[in-house]
């Protein structure tokens, strides 16, 4: 016989077993954050963050909010934050705590700022596991576009297709890499998806005419191109990539002249200054499964003689192979030495991939970018000698002047600084002389090995199991928010980089490409200039093309603005230089956003931005898309008479023709133009001394206006003798930038 259990029970007990039981299927109250970032205006005079509480209890609930050191803004000068705050929720209110942070409206040009703040320590309450965080995005008001100083003028005469791109969604042809030939006045253009040598007359530059189209493909696969006194020097990859590829000559109708073979996948042809030798950047990238992966090189071949007697014996191919021996070495230098499978690590020479060769006035040494490598190699030409390999170093996103728009799922363009170092990973590099003095100038796409047998390549937010990228939580004790979508989680890192103590997780983050281009001292390879984020502040705030920003250059669809932000932002891809006049100035292609900017290049330590030009469609995916190669073409050499610049527009499979000349000075009115962001790094600063973004004359005063240092012409603040606090620079061209000593 089975009793009902209950049946016999007190009634007492079978009240408080109920009243138990109810307890048990109440839900915990739960505290959450409004969003996990927040964006405003520092003059707005306040932000409200609004938290919840879900299942409000019996008794009350709190939760303390507490201002965490991640942020960039300082409190106390942009925000007033004094002390972590309590919020209390009353028993059984489901209403919203609203906290209010007051804004300073600062008259310093500056980046965007941001604040952190944490949510800890609830009672009566629990907080979502991962979403404790809130960003706060100060835009800053003061901040100007990049003053353009206009004293050239960039005019397109013509736009020209040399063949149509596309095939439905198939890409078919391309206009990647162009060279002239002042002799014939012609184009010669490297189309790798079509297979061939496009020839095109730029005797008339508002009416470029087709020539002749040669087909390579009986050769190879042509990768690039270059041209002078009637022959052309076409560089072409095997048809097996990873075998040895070749230098095929023609002339300047595209007859065959002479053949010889080079190294692995020659991706980039150049003649020397002297005319006497032809070089080849040989990248010998591996195969998709890394099962093969041949030696980088450069190949030097000697056409002193004439190219009709061109043996092999002409070539000298260099490699890498002495430097086997010290990959450990060249890692500590910043060199990135990383490819392989598991297991069979590449050598050295394998892994070094030689992507652009610039040359010397005097035509006796090569400078070569190691673009996957983060490198630059040096060759002398008279001993065919790899005299040096030279880190090109990495942009700290910190600093001011250097920070980034670094997510593509933000409304506002948000250049802020992060903890992170951005990978120059240089393609392009042009040298050129001033004052008697050699320089290199970069520009800094960025690239990786993206392959199916090895992949550096991931999300900073990534949830991958077989592919984790964990921060170390000492180091990164915000790491949650950081792998927000809103924040860091869309950014593209590498993960064969940042593991700095060896225990599996990152306790430094790199991502692709330093948004910038840089400049070095060519002799000893110090670094002189690079332009921070100025690349990105002045696509964003260009009244014309601010709406495609860190836009995609997909032919035949609508922009996306902001869809890069994520990856390399506007990708500086080709670089070169030229004289207009008494002036030298530099070309920078951007690869993504289209274009290109101009800058003075008198003073290499302080480029001076002179315009930004483009020319493709705000709406739809035409017009020029993807600028990959820069020609300058000097007076001398013009059809016209007048300096040229072309682009060689890969996407599009197009050639843009512009004419340069000075601007005509015009009398200035009115107030004087907004003068150059200042920024200085390390900021706050521990040192003796701070950095400054460009050399300036002015006055350092603490808080109250009182001088306490004066600058003259320099790009250096000494700090010694200082008290800790907040100082403020003042430029005497206008600029203001404040300065934190800790």
């Amino acid at each position: 016989m089975h009793l009902n259990r209950y049946a016999v029970l007190p009634a007492t007990a079978l009240l408080l077993g109920l009243t138990s039981l109810r307890a048990q299927a109440q839900t915990t109250p739960s505290i959450s954050r409004p969003s996990a970032t927040v964006t405003v205006s520092e003059g707005a005079g306040s932000v409200s963050l609004s938290f919840t509480l879900q299942n409000p209890g019996a008794a009350a609930s709190t939760v303390e909010v507490a201002l965490q050191a991640l942020g960039t803004a300082t409190a106390g000068q942009d925000f007033t934050y004094a002390a972590t705050q309590t919020l209390t929720f009353p028993a059984g209110a489901a209403g919203p705590q609203t906290l209010t942070i007051p804004l300073s409206d600062d008259a310093l040009a500056e980046q965007a700022e941001y604040l952190v703040l944490r949510l800890q320590n609830p009672t009566n309450a629990t907080l979502p596991a991962g979403a404790t965080d809130v960003l706060v995005y100060l835009r800053d008001n003061d901040t100007p576009a990049p003053l353009a100083a206009g004293n050239l003028t960039l005019t397109l005469l013509q736009s020209y297709q040399t063949a149509p791109p596309f095939s439905g969604n198939t890409q078919v042809n391309s206009a990647e890499i162009a060279a002239y030939d002042a002799t014939s006045k012609r184009l010669y253009v490297a189309n790798s998806l079509g297979g061939r040598l496009d020839i095109v007359s730029l005797a008339t530059p508002t009416a470029l005419t087709p020539v002749a189209s040669i087909d390579l493909k009986p050769y190879g696969n042509i990768n690039s191109v270059a041209a002078r006194n009637g022959v052309v020097a076409c560089a072409l990859e095997n048809p097996n990539p990873q075998a040895e590829g070749s230098v095929v000559f023609f002339d300047q109708n595209g007859v065959f002249l002479q053949q010889v073979t080079v190294g692995a996948m020659p991706d980039m042809i150049t003649f020397s200054p002297d005319g006497r030798t032809v070089l080849t950047a040989n990248e010998g990238e591996p195969r998709a499964d890394y099962s093969v992966d041949p030696e980088g090189s450069i190949s030097v071949v000697d056409v002193s003689g004439g190219v009709a007697g061109l043996t092999q014996a002409s070539v000298t191919t260099v490699g890498f192979t002495a430097y086997n021996s010290q990959a450990a070495q060249l890692r500590a230098q910043g060199i990135r030495v990383y490819g392989g499978r598991a297991g069979a690590p590449a050598t050295v020479a394998q892994d070094l991939e030689p992507e652009y060769i610039a040359l010397s006035a005097d035509s006796k040494t090569a400078y070569v970018t190691l673009q996957e490598n983060n490198a630059l190699a040096v060759l002398d030409l008279a001993t065919k000698q790899i005299t040096a390999l030279r880190p090109v170093g990495y942009s700290d996103l910190r600093q001011p002047g250097h920070g980034i728009d670094a997510s593509d799922q933000t409304t506002d363009v948000l250049i802020a600084g992060w903890p992170v170092k951005g990978m120059r990973l240089p393609d392009a590099v042009a040298s050129f002389e001033v004052g008697g003095v050699p320089y290199l100038i970069t520009a800094n796409e960025g690239d990786a090995r993206d392959y199916s047998g090895f992949s550096e390549q991931v999300r900073l937010g990534t949830t991958s199991t077989s592919s984790p990228y964990v921060l170390d939580p000492t180091v990164f004790p915000n790491a949650a928010l950081l792998k927000n979508a809103a924040v860091l989680g869309r950014l593209n890192v590498t993960n064969r980089l940042g593991d700095t103590d060896g225990d599996g997780d990152f306790d430094e983050i790199y991502a692709f490409g330093g948004r910038s281009f840089s400049i070095y001292n060519a002799t000893t390879g110090a670094e002189v200039h690079d332009s921070g984020n100025l690349l990105e502040r002045l696509t964003s705030t260009s009244p014309t093309y601010g709406d495609i920003f860190n836009a995609s250059n997909s032919f035949g669809e609508t922009p996306t603005r902001k869809n890069r932000s994520d990856d390399k932002g506007p990708e500086p891809e080709g670089v070169t230089t030229g004289r207009v006049g008494s002036n030298l100035y530099a070309f920078v292609s951007l690869e993504r956003v289209g274009g290109v900017a101009v800058f003075n290049m008198n003073n290499p330590a302080s480029p001076v931005l002179e315009l930004y030009a483009n020319n493709r469609s705000l709406t739809a995916g035409t017009g020029d898309l993807g600028p990959e190669g820069l020609i300058f073409i000097a007076a001398a050499d013009s059809p016209t008479g007048q300096p040229l610049l072309v682009l060689a527009n890969e996407v599009s499979s197009t050639l843009a023709v512009y004419a340069l000349q000075p601007a005509v000075p015009t009398a200035t009115r009115g107030r004087r133009p907004a003068a150059e962001p200042l920024f200085a790094y390390p900021n706050p600063s521990r040192g003796q001394s701070v950095r400054l973004s460009r050399p300036v004359s002015g006055t350092l005063t603490d808080l109250a206006g009182r001088p306490v240092r004066q600058l003259t012409a320099t790009d250096r603040l000494l700090t010694g003798g200082l008290s800790a606090g907040v100082y403020l620079l003042r430029a005497s061209d206008g600029a203001t930038s404040k300065v934190v000593l800790e």
